[in-house]
């Protein structure tokens, strides 16, 4: 048992006379987690600032946004217990990363209520080191709405980046909604009186920030299945008596298969399994979008869906030429004319639902790819580049999945546009 002890006493007592006499004059420590602690030799003293990302080690800072990591350098830092940014306290502080000499911390992600343009920096016996560092917040960054058309008595929900209070978040027409709740990354607020169609303007103490998207976006709707119909020998079934966002909606409804390609009833029927929007018969001889090199990779197919039970199959959402001229749409395969896929069922592996709300679906043109294969298979090999003047006609077709049982699917689709990101 001395043995023991001896060998045991010497494991500690070594590395510390080591350091110390490498390093400082210094002695060691170990805490209730028999972490060895270094114990400074008077109040700490930070020199100078760097990033914690030893690529960018040599940078030195006075300045950092939310969550980054950092490094403090300078002398007796060994006691540092607390570091606080503003009015936050750095959470985590792991001494294993505390030494008399560095210090890793990580700034933190909430925003400060009182600004000081400060760190400080607490040690074990009560002092206190002020030193000036800016903690850089971004203005609010806005990604997308959870429906861009809200109905009459529905909240905005807005989804994105850099959300602090106090916050405003105006309409235009120019009149400020009613806060309901915040999180860094979600803001949901009301849908005041004389709000208009348009984007909306958030702001903070940080800046602020005007929407890409729309609310009640009208721009280049190509179907909203009232005035704006398809023409195809599948037009469609529309309907509009499940709460409506304007009018009436495109049906996708049916008890499918595993592998099903069934288009639904024959021609022109109102199939509630596929729908045909043909350029040329509805006299359209343009692009959905203009044409410049790349544009497609700026669009973006939009629309408003209300899912009211899906698992398995997928909706191919297929282009094709402004005056569907020779090529039949494409729907049974896709060598000529670009196809994206839609089924948010996937991600979970599970039946998905809306919960009787409206939702806006985004998906960008880079999605839509050519060769997928046989149309029951939706895995994508690449292929022919995209090509741009092939996109002024648009169908829908709802194929079965090897998850298909014979269960029912139902959703519904309403006001189709191609618009910016």
């Amino acid at each position: 048992m001395k043995m023991k002890l001896r060998r045991y006493l010497a494991s500690v007592l070594i590395p510390c006379l080591l350091i110390g006499a490498l390093i400082l004059p210094i002695s060691c420590e170990m805490n209730g987690d028999g972490m060895h602690l270094e114990t400074p030799n008077g109040p700490p003293i930070v020199d100078f600032i760097r990033l914690a990302d030893p690529a960018t080690s040599d940078s030195l800072i006075v300045s950092a946004t939310l969550g980054t990591g950092i490094v403090l350098m300078g002398k007796n830092l060994g006691g540092t217990r607390e570091i606080w940014f503003n009015d936050q306290k750095a959470i985590g502080l792991n001494p294993t990363w505390v030494t008399n000499r560095t210090v890793f911390v990580s700034v933190p992600s909430n925003a400060p209520d009182e600004i000081t343009d400060k760190m400080y920096v607490i040690d074990a016996n009560g002092n206190t080191l002020e030193y000036p560092f800016v903690v850089a917040i971004p203005p609010p960054v806005l990604n997308s709405a959870r429906n861009e058309w809200p109905q009459e008595g529905e909240n905005l929900v807005i989804n994105g980046n850099y959300f602090f209070e106090p916050l405003t978040v105006t309409f235009t027409g120019g009149v400020v909604g009613e806060i309901v709740s915040v999180s860094q990354s979600r803001v949901e607020v009301t849908v005041p009186d004389g709000a208009t169609e348009g984007p909306i303007t958030l702001e903070t103490n940080f800046g602020e920030a005007e929407s890409t998207f729309h609310i009640w976006d009208s721009r280049n709707i190509i179907l909203n299945f009232d005035d704006k119909v398809a023409n195809g020998w599948r037009i469609g079934l529309r309907e509009e008596s499940d709460g409506p966002i304007d009018g009436k909606y495109l049906v996708v409804r049916g008890n499918i298969a595993a592998n099903q390609r069934d288009e639904g009833p024959g021609s022109p029927a109102e199939s509630p399994l596929c729908m045909q929007y043909w350029g040329g018969p509805d006299g359209r001889t343009e692009n959905f979008f203009p044409l410049y090199p790349n544009s497609y990779r700026e669009y973006v197919v939009k629309f408003e869906a209300k899912i009211k039970k899906w698992y398995g199959g997928y909706l191919n959402l297929c282009l094709s030429t402004p005056t569907h001229s020779g090529n039949n749409q494409e729907i049974w395969s896709n060598s000529i004319n670009a196809r994206g896929i839609w089924g948010p069922w996937a991600t979970s592996n599970t039946e998905v639902t809306t919960n009787d709300q409206w939702i806006t679906v985004v998906i960008p043109l880079t999605e839509f790819q050519y060769f997928m294969g046989a149309p029951s298979n939706v895995e994508y090999t690449p292929g022919q580049r995209f090509v741009e003047t092939a996109a002024g006609s648009f169908s829908t077709w709802l194929l079965g999945s090897p998850e298909n049982n014979g269960n029912e699917v139902e959703f519904y689709i309403d006001n189709i546009r191609f618009v910016t990101l």
